[in-house]
């Protein structure tokens, strides 16, 4: 239930950022900040929230990040004006996430070895259809009582199901020495920061505005500074040779190469629909429920899929999907069909679930036990930035070239996932294997690696 609450108004939001814009006097380019920010703040603090449960209990990093958020999503509803909408909703989902690592990290403690594949499906099953009953409810939600009724409802929500938390979960063994890479942390979100405002920014204001270009300075600087930190660290934000290993990198690339392609045409079909159909908030929300169904059914035909044919093999049938649904986007842009765009959104939504559990699979398999909670936190958050760099490369495509440019960027990225999963070192599935037991535990393992990944925040 914290998992839900903390998602399912994420999706909705996309799609009532016309009217929001309309209410508050000020452009899409600048309030798609709403999103981006959180995306950005949220990934970075991952693997942070992770280490302070370690530290100081999962539980009580759950039940905090899960008050605040209900806290704060009731006070975003009283947002007055662009820059406080941006800086509350910011806070609040940021609490959000918090619920993500700790969750994780309270199920593996409350469930055996052989009764973890079964809860963890479970629980990224939830992550997966939260978006849809977002939507499926947001939409006319939004509808009869306007965008500030949903963070109201998930303010209530979350508060309400605080004591049912506070009281059944059982806190976890704490770490003797935990320490944070607060630095580290921090050069990381000016870096992504200042690389998603140049983009933004230039494209709406132009390339030559002072902004544009501190932020064309700082990216550099930053990331710099994140380097020289990383190396002199007892507790680098990212394993060190984590990203130089094949058999980690391929697939953590491959997939954030997917979630910027994704992740920008998603970010992009509600304002296609809006502008070109003429279609109500109610209508548009409704419109976009195949992409988080699709994604959804993909996750689960995912999983099992990826242990009869290996995760390269699944990882290569997602990739081409996605690839495919760009170009019915492209098409669905140029002939104005609505039909065509909402297929698309289905076969994306089964694409961006079908290939996740084989990269997270083939990432988790790649990590020694000791780094598997820092390696698939790493993971997570470079998915997570994936996503913001969609927003701020949907944005700009679209501010150059109009709704063919957003799904013309998207298909090349999505051409290059394809190419990276040929990187991904193979690991053979259990198809023509006849031993039970050896097909029993090639199954769990392969089932617990894909669920330990699956993220709250990118569906």
């Amino acid at each position: 239930m914290g998992v839900f609450v903390a998602a399912w108004p994420s999706v909705i939001l996309i799609a009532v950022l016309p009217e929001i814009a309309g209410q508050m006097h000020t452009s899409e380019s600048t309030l798609s900040w709403v999103v981006t920010l959180p995306m950005l703040a949220g990934s970075v603090l991952l693997p942070t929230f992770g280490k302070l449960g370690d530290l100081r209990g999962h539980r009580k990093v759950f039940l905090a990040g899960l008050g605040a958020c209900g806290v704060t999503a009731l006070a975003t509803a009283c947002a007055w004006n662009v820059g406080s909408l941006i800086l509350l909703r910011t806070v609040s989902q940021v609490a959000g996430v918090a619920t993500m690592p700790t969750a994780i990290a309270l199920l593996m403690d409350a469930f055996t070895l052989d009764e973890r594949p079964r809860a963890l499906a479970r629980w990224a099953f939830v992550t997966a259809v939260a978006p849809a009953m977002g939507l499926f409810f947001g939409g006319p939600l939004v509808g009869a009582v306007g965008w500030r009724g949903v963070f109201v409802i998930q303010g209530v929500i979350a508060l309400a199901c605080w004591p049912f938390a506070r009281s059944w979960l059982k806190e976890t063994p704490l770490a003797e020495s935990v320490s944070f890479d607060v630095l580290g942390g921090l050069a990381l979100m000016v870096t992504s920061g200042s690389v998603l405002l140049f983009f933004d920014r230039g494209s709406a204001l132009g390339w030559t505005e002072p902004i544009v270009v501190a932020a064309a300075v700082m990216a550099p600087i930053g990331a710099y500074a994140f380097l020289r930190i990383e190396r002199r660290t007892d507790s680098p934000l990212l394993p060190p040779g984590l990203m130089r290993r094949r058999a980690f990198a391929a697939p953590v690339t491959a997939e954030l190469l997917c979630q910027i392609s994704s992740t920008g045409v998603y970010f992009s079909a509600p304002h296609f629909l809006t502008q070109t159909f003429g279609t109500s908030v109610t209508e548009t929300a409704l419109l976009m429920v195949p992409l988080p169904v699709g994604m959804s059914v993909g996750a689960l035909v995912g999983g099992r899929l990826t242990a009869r044919i290996g995760e390269r093999t699944c990882g290569m049938l997602g990739a081409t999907a996605m690839a495919i649904s760009m170009g019915m986007f492209l098409f669905g842009a140029r002939v104005e069909i609505m039909g065509v765009t909402i297929a698309a959104l289905a076969v994306q939504g089964a694409a961006n679930g079908l290939v996740r559990p084989p990269m997270a699979s083939a990432a988790g398999a790649s990590l020694d036990p000791e780094h598997f909670g820092v390696g698939m936190a790493t993971s997570r958050m470079i998915g997570q930035l994936g996503s913001a760099v969609g927003i701020s490369m949907a944005v700009t495509a679209e501010a150059l070239g109009g709704f063919s440019a957003t799904y013309t960027a998207a298909l090349v990225v999505a051409v290059g996932a394809i190419v990276l999963m040929t990187r991904v070192v193979p690991r053979p599935g259990i198809a023509g294997r006849r031993d039970p037991e050896e097909h029993r535990r090639l199954v769990e393992e392969i089932d617990t690696d894909a669920a330990l990944s699956l993220p709250v925040l990118e569906g």
